[in-house]
């Protein structure tokens, strides 16, 4: 899955909001919630790992849009079916065990 995240670039086209501290009192001001300016800061300049719904909803609210409008998440296709890597868990149980050190040969590349 990738997840596409332009906040920064549609603050700036769509409500010619420039700065975390703009967009912190466009919050307050349309719905009286205060978020930190850090927090502000993290969602603007990078793709956050985790947020909130109800920080979602408050952006969202505050810019009167939806989430698809600053976050595309699309599947990402798998490719052609590739060999395995060498490990542990996909060495057969027969190999595994018998010497320290398995032979290469035994490996089909």
């Amino acid at each position: 899955m990738t997840i596409k995240w332009s906040l920064k670039k549609y603050l700036l086209e769509k409500h010619s909001i420039r700065s975390a501290t703009d967009l912190r009192k466009v919050v307050i001001k349309k719905t009286g919630v205060t978020i930190s300016l850090q927090n502000v800061c993290n969602l603007i300049n990078k793709r956050p790992s985790s947020i909130r719904l109800e920080t979602m909803e408050l952006i969202c609210t505050t810019l009167n849009c939806k989430l698809e409008a600053f976050c595309q998440i699309s599947t990402k296709k798998k490719g052609p079916n590739r060999p395995k890597k060498l490990s542990y868990k996909n060495t057969p149980h027969s190999k595994r065990g018998l010497s320290q050190f398995p032979d290469p040969e035994d490996y089909q590349f």
